[in-house]
């Protein structure tokens, strides 16, 4: 050792730190860090009555932890929608089986208008045919039974018919603008040839827009290990489903909702200022403007405006202050997606008001049903039914 240095203790040898003691100090750092974020956020969810979803990677961050806001989900949705949709389903393939059945036995010639109705009660049959696996999957906790396919297929049929219905709404208000506003001059626009290749390109409209559905749409499994039918789509896809349905929306409910409007204004416009006022276009018109503008503001705006407000909330409104806001949005909005399937049951009632011919053929269609069956009764509950 050279002269003058210091010399000390020997030091220690450093044991090397095997993988279990390295992940163990690891470990412990990370629970004395964290431990109290996570506390936090379990806390927090317990005083919610929610499940804290730790594992999603959007949301809002608490330390290194990320979490976002679990939907409360009260027992109405389990009630009110699938009363809503007895209620539709009932009403609606009564309807619209009756519709259908004048259209095709007893409407004879059909005009223009008579196809897109025709149409419209079409779209508004397919639908209701789906409702019944609806009623169950709500009655059943929502734990959908029938298979992924047949999920993507009730959601493509429900936005098929939504949309549907929409367009051949709006076919028909102008349809009838242009025979109030403009009659000389669409008197060779409005033939049944016509109407039958426009109703055509509207189903192929409605069915190139709304396939993205099917690949959106589908079956999820939940916690608790039950099956979710996914009405919009699962998180993975949330962003790119909001961007889609933001177009479907502006392209399917927007421009065509505007076009109406117009055109019921300048219906109404020309009501006020032409010789009408006891002409059977005058009363077809106001019953038309009355239905189709009560459909739009019961069933159609608040939809769309409530899911595009939900999938916003879902997708950038995950913050703990905005938690208690999202479960209100997604509450008011399983309240609209029953009032959406309420044009099922409405429609009818459109073309019966709207064309004197068909209700009166209706009419006598139900009379001679009754005259039959009383026909067939003993004689006794004959006399019963006949005194009433």
């Amino acid at each position: 050792m050279p002269a003058g240095s210091k010399t000390g203790p020997p030091l220690a040898k450093a044991k090397p730190i095997s993988a279990s003691g390295r992940l163990s100090r690891f470990t412990s750092g990370l629970c004395d860090s964290g431990g109290r974020i996570m506390t936090e956020v379990l806390f927090s969810a317990a005083l919610n009555g929610t499940e804290p979803n730790l594992l999603s990677s959007s949301g809002w961050s608490v330390g290194n932890a990320t979490t976002k806001c679990s939907l409360t989900k009260t027992g109405f949705q389990f009630y009110y929608l699938p009363t809503v949709y007895i209620l539709v389903f009932i009403t609606g393939f009564l309807g619209n089986s009756v519709a259908i059945w004048m259209f095709v036995f007893h409407m004879r010639p059909w005009s223009g208008i008579s196809v897109y109705m025709f149409n419209l009660a079409l779209a508004d049959f397919l639908y209701v045919l789906t409702l019944p696996a609806l009623i169950f999957y709500y009655f059943n906790k929502t734990d959908w039974i029938f298979g992924d396919i047949m999920c993507k297929l009730q959601r493509f049929i429900f936005h098929v018919n939504l949309y549907g219905s929409i367009l051949f709404l709006t076919c028909i208000s102008v349809h009838r603008y242009t025979g109030v506003v403009h009659p000389l001059k669409s008197l060779g626009r409005l033939k049944k040839k016509n109407a039958v290749y426009i109703s055509t390109l509207v189903w192929v409209i409605v069915v190139a827009v709304i396939s993205p559905i099917l690949f959106y749409s589908g079956t999820g499994i939940r916690r608790n290990k039950t099956t979710t039918c996914y009405d919009t789509t699962a998180d993975d896809y949330l962003r790119s489903y909001f961007i889609y349905s933001m177009c479907t929306t502006v392209l399917m409910f927007c421009i065509p909702f505007i076009l109406i409007l117009g055109c019921y204004g300048l219906i109404v416009k020309a009501l006020i200022y032409k010789d009408l006022d006891n002409s059977p276009l005058r009363r077809k018109s106001i019953y038309l403007v009355i239905i189709v503008l009560t459909v739009f503001a019961v069933s159609y705006l608040p939809f769309h405006v409530m899911k595009t407000l939900n999938l916003r909330a879902r997708v950038d409104f995950q913050t703990p202050q905005m938690c208690a806001f999202n479960d209100k949005v997604y509450a008011t909005y399983q309240v609209t997606r029953g009032l959406a399937s309420l044009n099922s049951c409405v429609d009818p009632i459109l073309y019966f008001l709207a064309d004197k011919a068909s209700f009166s053929d209706v009419r006598k269609s139900l009379t001679k049903l009754r005259w039959l069956f009383m026909k067939n009764l003993d004689p006794p509950l004959k006399g019963k039914l006949a005194s009433r």
